[in-house]
C-alpha cells in the first residue's frame, strides 16, 4: 500500500470483497451463493449514491460491525495468500541479485540480452545512487519515516530511490 490512509470508497470496496469471500466460505451451493451475493450487492447499492459523508461513515461502521458478527469462523484462504498452505513456498528459489556477479562468462553468454541490460542498470545505479540517498535524507522527517512507502522521483529523468531492488527482483515462481 502506498499511503497510510484509505479513502471511504476503498474501505467500502474492501469490505464488499471481504464479505463476498466470507459468503463464499459459508454457502456451499453455487446457485444459493449467487442469490446471497445478489442480496449483498443490493445492500451496498442501496446507499452507493450517499452524498452526506457523516451518514456514509456511520453506514460503513454499521456494515463493518455486521460483517464482524456474521463472518465465517474458518474462511477459505487461497494457497498463495498470507496464511495459505503454500505462501512463500518458493522463497528458497529466490536468489539474491549479487549472485549473478559470480557467474562464469560462459553462463552469462547464455543470456546476452539480460546481462547487457544488467550492465546498463549497474552503470545507471552507480550514477544515480548519490541523488537517491540525498533525496531520501532530505525527505525523511527527523523522527523517522511514517510509512514504508518510498518517495517517487521528483524531477523528470530522475529515478525513484532504491529503484534497483524493483528492477532486479527475483522471479516469483520457478518454471
Amino acid at each position: 500500500m502506498s499511503g497510510a490512509y484509505l479513502t471511504h470508497q476503498q474501505k467500502v470496496l474492501r469490505l464488499y470483497k471481504k464479505a463476498l469471500r466470507h459468503l463464499e466460505s459459508r454457502v456451499v451451493w453455487r446457485d444459493q451463493y449467487r442469490f446471497e451475493a445478489c442480496l449483498l450487492r443490493a445492500q451496498f447499492d442501496e446507499h452507493k449514491n450517499e452524498k452526506d459523508m457523516v451518514k456514509a461513515t456511520k453506514l460503513l461502521k454499521a456494515a463493518e460491525e455486521e460483517f464482524w458478527t456474521n463472518q465465517h469462523p474458518q474462511p477459505y484462504i487461497f494457497p498463495d495468500s498470507p496464511g495459505g498452505t503454500s505462501y512463500e513456498r518458493y522463497d528458497c528459489y529466490k536468489v539474491p541479485e549479487w549472485c549473478l556477479n559470480h557467474w562464469h562468462p560462459s553462463e552469462k553468454a547464455m543470456y546476452p540480452d539480460y546481462f547487457t541490460k544488467r550492465e546498463k542498470w549497474k552503470k545507471l545505479r552507480a550514477e544515480s545512487w548519490e541523488r537517491e540517498v540525498q533525496q531520501l535524507q532530505e525527505e525523511t522527517p527527523p523522527d523517522g519515516p511514517r510509512t514504508e512507502a518510498l518517495p517517487p522521483a521528483r524531477r523528470k529523468g530522475d529515478l525513484p530511490p532504491l529503484w534497483w531492488e524493483y528492477v532486479t527482483r527475483p522471479r516469483e515462481r520457478p518454471n
